[in-house]
């Protein structure tokens, strides 16, 4: 096992924490761009084929961390 220093071990957990906080975001699929999003219904529409592309609406909550982004 390889030795750690107080100060390693101090930047391996700083550097845990903000990978951890940095994975934070809102909870679903990903969402398309406006024009993919647009281009796409557009495609469905010729076809005959009528999707909902935005998906179920979510209420926007107020998260602690907002204020970072």
């Amino acid at each position: 096992m390889i030795p750690i220093s107080p100060g390693g071990r101090a930047v391996i957990v700083a550097a845990a924490i903000v990978l951890t906080l940095a994975a934070c975001g809102r909870r679903g699929p990903p969402e398309a761009p406006p024009a993919a999003a647009d281009r796409q219904a557009t495609q469905e529409e010729q076809q005959g084929e009528s999707r909902d592309v935005t998906g179920p609406a979510r209420p926007d909550r107020p998260f602690v961390l907002d204020i970072l982004l």
